[in-house]
């Protein structure tokens, strides 16, 4: 088990990590993703990100597979945050969470969570900051943490 910094070879797998979870934000888990989403989980959308000085992105891998990611959007902005589904509930959010918090030295972050995620960032500490909102059936709950 280690924590690494991402790269761009790391692209394909992080696609299918997150769109594998990303019906967990809409409204009805069984629609498809509106476009702006999609092409946002695109495979060129992540080698930039994963290259981008903007991003400051970690994955967590057990025997040399990846099974959870993270991605903070400078200076604090929580962007991706995701265990696969085996690996879930075993405290491996918190420690990308704590290991990428660390590295940033942000004293703000702020992310927008799926609703299924709002008790994972509560326990790290993370507040409501807006009402929930909504976005071609993609549901999210504003969240924010000063530390």
């Amino acid at each position: 088990m280690s924590i690494r910094t991402a790269n761009s070879s790391d692209a394909p797998r992080l696609r299918s990590l997150v769109i594998g979870l990303s019906r967990f934000y809409l409204r009805d888990p069984k629609a498809t993703l509106p476009a702006w989403l999609a092409s946002s989980l695109s495979e060129l959308e992540f080698v930039g990100r994963l290259t981008s000085n903007d991003y400051c992105n970690y994955v967590y891998e057990i025997d040399g597979k990846v099974v959870a990611y993270i991605s903070i959007k400078r200076p604090g902005h929580l962007y991706h945050l995701f265990v696969a589904g085996p690996h879930q509930g075993q405290g491996i959010a918190r420690l990308l969470w704590e290991h990428a918090s660390k590295q940033s030295k942000n004293r703000t972050y702020t992310v927008r969570s799926s609703m299924n995620a709002i008790p994972v960032y509560k326990r790290f500490g993370f507040v409501e900051s807006a009402s929930a909102g909504e976005k071609d059936g993609v549901l999210y709950q504003p969240m924010e943490l000063r530390c």
